[in-house]
């Protein structure tokens, strides 16, 4: 009698107990997908912070590595401010970019058919990015990071985003985190007659035009960048 007691009552914890794992589960699922949108828009404005401080830097002619980035405070996540995000920046690249004609088998990535004119002088560079969501108690319920690269150039728009992943799902490749600068133009000479690019076409073509007798002359001359880049924090936390 005694013996079927402890059995019922062992059998009533371990339900309970698996009832209660089962619904921590859930919240954490529930939590996680909550915060998604809060981590995409943290993401957003760290890399807008990011794109224009490099951009002021490069204009400015401030040399690599550019200074370090302070933390931006916290924002609202949501109408009621119940939550808020915070976010950091931190450049991945120990050594600035490689100039090609070849790829630098020291650095992690190789950037293909950048622009090397004088005046564009095209490069590259990464930062991991990593956001922080909390509750109105100041506690943290996630955090995540994703690692982007960035085109520069000695020319408007200074910096332009090539490609951001976060770890956990994007660096199962050795492929540069979407580099967009690796395929080589579709049309190279920019003073051809079909000089107008595909819609995939996003490499940076230089032209002279003679000022008194409009003559095109091509003035694109391609290398590679090689450069390093850190990996995000994978996973949720």
């Amino acid at each position: 009698m005694l013996a079927g007691v402890i059995f019922y009552v062992a059998l009533i914890a371990l339900v309970a107990t698996t009832i209660l794992s089962a619904g921590l589960a859930m919240t954490r699922m529930t939590v996680t997908r909550m915060a998604q949108p809060f981590i995409a828009a943290g993401y957003q404005r760290a890399l807008n912070s990011l794109q224009q401080t490099i951009a002021a830097d490069v204009q400015s002619g401030v040399p690599f590595p550019t200074p370090t980035f302070a933390p931006l405070g916290p924002a609202c996540a949501n109408a009621a401010c119940t939550y808020t995000t915070t976010e950091t920046i931190a450049l991945a690249q120990s050594a600035s970019p490689t100039p090609g004609p070849s790829c630098d088998p020291g650095q992690t990535n190789c950037a293909l058919n950048v622009q090397t004119n004088a005046y564009v002088s095209e490069s590259r560079l990464s930062a991991v990015v990593t956001v922080t969501v909390s509750d109105a108690r100041g506690a943290v319920i996630a955090t995540r990071s994703l690692t982007a690269a960035l085109r520069t150039f000695d020319a408007p728009p200074y910096v332009a985003l090539a490609g951001a992943g976060e770890s956990a799902f994007d660096d199962a490749g050795s492929r540069a985190i979407g580099d967009d600068g690796g395929a080589a133009p579709a049309t190279p000479n920019p003073c051809a007659s079909a000089s107008a690019g595909v819609a995939d076409d996003t490499s940076v073509r230089v032209a002279y035009r003679n000022e008194k007798t409009a003559a095109c002359s091509d003035g694109s001359t391609w290398g590679n960048a090689s450069y390093s880049s850190g990996a995000g924090a994978s996973g949720w936390r």
